[in-house]
């Protein structure tokens, strides 16, 4: 798919921070364009296709998780403990979770008006993100589409670990509240390219609650989100 910005969709998917706003609102028009009716404001097919498009984009995501799961920790999870991290990170509630990370109001175009007009529940919008995943491996295949799931869960599969750690204690904090997932934001690179040091700030709602540093992106979002914890009076353990 590709339309007048002259930005497939394979582009938009492909950079290493997606806008997913964008990308949804690309794929709906350019969908309607090609399939449906065009300028319609929601994703234009019939209940029964998205339900489709749900059955396989839930298949399509637990491959790629589990195949990042089993990949980027190789030697250090055994089975049980990636069926765990793997059930957690895709189950409704987390996906609910992370819409409202990267705004509702966009995921909501995918829910089509056959759905309902009350699609908010855990339920339908973990739904709107599995059908859209599905329909993005129909159209531009498994590889980009695992790239873009593998970017924009990145700190929810960190989150999820069995084990426990500031990041996921932090996540936990906040979806009990039902409040907004933290963001990490990095302020600072400094030291050679084969030995660099990071700086990040966790925010939420724009306020920041922690920051910390590393040798790593992830030690450093560990730090910030351990000083965040602290903050909030919260044992990350």
């Amino acid at each position: 798919m590709t339309g007048s910005s002259g930005l497939s969709l394979i582009e938009l998917l492909s950079t290493p921070d997606p806008d997913v706003s964008r990308i949804i609102n690309t794929f709906v028009t350019r969908f309607n364009n090609a399939y449906g009716i065009p300028g319609t404001d929601r994703w234009d097919i019939t209940k029964e296709d998205w339900q489709r498009y749900e059955f396989l984009g839930d298949r399509v995501l637990n491959l790629i998780v589990a195949q990042s799961l089993f990949t980027q920790r190789a030697g250090v999870l055994d089975e049980g403990r990636m069926t765990k991290i793997l059930s957690g990170a895709v189950s409704n509630h987390a996906l609910d979770a992370l819409t409202r990370q990267h705004g509702k109001t966009a995921f909501a175009r995918l829910i089509p008006r056959a759905i309902g007009e009350n699609p908010y529940g855990e339920r339908i919008t973990g739904g709107a993100f599995e059908a859209f995943i599905g329909a993005l491996y129909c159209e531009v295949g498994l590889d980009d589409v695992a790239y873009f799931v593998n970017t924009i869960m990145g700190d929810v599969l960190a989150a999820h670990d069995p084990d426990g750690n500031a990041i996921g204690a932090l996540q936990e904090y906040f979806q009990k509240k039902d409040q907004s997932l933290p963001e990490y934001r990095e302020v600072v690179r400094t030291g050679p390219d084969h030995k660099p040091s990071f700086t990040f700030q966790v925010l939420c709602n724009g306020e920041i609650l922690g920051e910390g540093s590393g040798e790593t992106a992830r030690q450093a979002k560990q730090a910030a989100a351990k000083r965040a914890l602290d903050t909030l009076g919260r044992d990350p353990y």
